[in-house]
């Protein structure tokens, strides 16, 4: 199992803060956009994972677990083992999501407040739809 917080260089005390920090660190070394070199894309999608992990509360107690149990040599337990593979697959599909952003784009949008997949939530097509309704609708009153 990757450890997340290495790959961040952060303590597994660190807050939200830090991990937005370290998040923010990384991501600039290896997005496509500062870094064309063939492990800088896995590398990069390792680190929307580690923070797509870290920075939800039930993910991060659930991976802590996890990392424990392995420290000690406890098997861990099927659904658990099934659950991570469920959150590496949903990394995954932000990563590729969050790597069509520019690098500057991405630094800039306020992605790291929510957690969950703000970017899809934010541009989805009912969203900008709705956007767009309530807007025709308050120009219609000036």
């Amino acid at each position: 199992m990757t450890n997340y917080y290495q790959l961040l260089k952060i303590d597994p005390k660190a807050d939200l803060n830090d991990i937005k920090k370290a998040f923010r660190r990384e991501v600039a070394l290896y997005h496509p956009d500062n870094n064309k070199s063939p492990e800088a894309k896995t590398r990069f999608e390792q680190i929307v994972e580690a923070f797509d992990i870290l920075s939800n509360p039930e993910k991060r107690k659930a991976y802590n677990e996890m990392l424990e149990f392995e420290a000690t040599n406890k098997p861990v337990i099927i659904e658990q083992k099934e659950q991570y593979k469920d959150w590496q697959k949903e990394a995954k599909k932000k990563s590729k999501k969050w790597e069509d952003f520019g690098l500057e784009e991405l630094l800039l949008l306020d992605i790291f407040v929510l957690n969950g997949d703000i970017l899809g939530s934010i541009f989805s097509d009912n969203l900008i739809d709705g956007l767009t309704d309530d807007l025709d609708e308050l120009l219609d009153l000036f």
